[in-house]
């Protein structure tokens, strides 16, 4: 499940508190979005200072913490996906509505038949490029030395998360900004290797 951000904030200087990287996040959705100003929304944080990877979970059935030591990590990801089947989905139909429009033209149905097979086609490329270029997230994460993976779920999995940009509290982020952030705790885990 991708996380839609709330704070996105990463610094290769602390923050007063001493945190490097500081990324909230919220379920996607506008119930979400009307719970989290009650404070019952679930949520996701990842803070990074100079000694900790902390990464903190809460749901409506629960709440899980893992911190992960700076020294103890033994890789970090980051990385950008974009959806990419509902797209081709949407741009298949769009062409297919396209060649239907050529036979209607020259058929019974006039120009005014294949304009608006036109328009329509126009209207599942415009779907497909609006999926392809809103449907984009970021993934933030580490793996540590030894010990057990496992969440507190018992989920076998690395210490990651994945952030879609949020367009009602107005954070946009990119494939840059989750680089950052990778570079930004590899050079921590560098300094204390």
């Amino acid at each position: 499940m991708a996380w839609v951000v709330k704070t996105w904030e990463a610094s290769p200087r602390p923050n007063e508190k001493g945190e490097y990287v500081r990324i909230t996040g919220r379920q996607e959705g506008i119930i979400s979005f009307v719970m989290s100003y009650f404070g019952i929304d679930p949520t996701v944080n990842i803070t990074v200072t100079e000694k900790n990877y902390r990464l903190e979970t809460r749901t409506f059935w629960g709440y899980a913490k893992r911190t992960i030591p700076i020294a103890r990590i033994s890789e970090v990801q980051d990385g950008f996906a974009r959806a990419w089947l509902a797209p081709i989905i949407f741009w298949v139909i769009g062409l297919l509505v396209v060649s239907g429009a050529f036979p209607t033209l020259f058929g019974n149905g006039g120009v005014v038949g294949a304009f608006g097979m036109l328009f329509i086609a126009a209207i599942f490329f415009g779907i497909g490029y609006l999926i392809y270029h809103l449907s984009r997230f970021l993934v933030i994460g580490v793996v540590g030395f030894g010990g057990s993976s496992k969440d507190a779920w018992g989920a076998n999995r690395a210490a990651a998360i994945a952030f879609k940009p949020s367009f009602i509290e107005g954070q946009k982020i990119d494939a840059d900004a989750a680089e950052r952030v990778g570079i930004i705790i590899q050079a921590l885990v560098d300094r204390k290797s």
